[in-house]
């Protein structure tokens, strides 16, 4: 009689073939699923801190007047007709009593008459300062060109950052 040489040996090829296939499927499931994930908080993230509402022209204004009205000084940033960011004022030496924990930015844009509030964490402004834009359509203002780290707003305390118009559009920036 001769041995049955069908029947796989515990240590074929062919089982660790299959090991190797269940390792790979668990590291591409994990992948897929952080992905997953990060889209998730992604949306719920941006439906937290984006709302955009329709205007008009005067209840806009209100809308930024209202804001405004809560600040006694001056922006602390100004863009001239050149695109060149001013700072008014230097940061202060001494941190403020109270440190601001988010960043508000309200556009308008006349053309489509919508007001778009975002609120942004200043963790994220810590994180990827360099990767925020402030604006609404193609006047974007980039958070890079006013040269102004998170920590020196935070050093402000709440405060005006920038108050900005410029054709259609209009970007008031604070802190709180």
């Amino acid at each position: 009689m001769t041995p049955d040489t069908t029947a796989p040996q515990p240590d074929s090829p062919s089982r660790s073939n299959r090991k190797v296939l269940w390792i790979v499927l668990g590291i591409v499931g994990f992948i897929v699923l952080c992905v997953v994930a990060f889209a998730a908080f992604g949306l719920y993230f941006v439906s937290r801190n984006l709302d955009m509402t329709q205007a008009t022209a005067s209840e806009a204004s209100d809308s930024f007047e209202d804001v405004r009205a809560r600040f006694k000084e001056a922006p602390i940033l100004t863009i001239d007709a050149d695109e060149r960011v001013t700072l008014s004022r230097p940061p202060p030496d001494a941190p403020p009593a109270e440190r601001p924990t988010k960043m508000y930015v309200m556009a308008y844009d006349r053309r489509d008459e919508r007001i778009v509030r975002v609120t942004v964490p200043f963790w994220m402004l810590r994180m990827g300062r360099e990767n925020i834009r402030l604006g609404a359509g193609g006047d974007d203002i980039n958070f890079e060109k006013l040269r102004i780290t998170a920590e020196e707003l935070e050093r402000y305390g709440p405060a005006l950052l920038l108050d900005h118009a410029e054709g259609r559009n209009r970007v008031l920036v604070w802190t709180q």
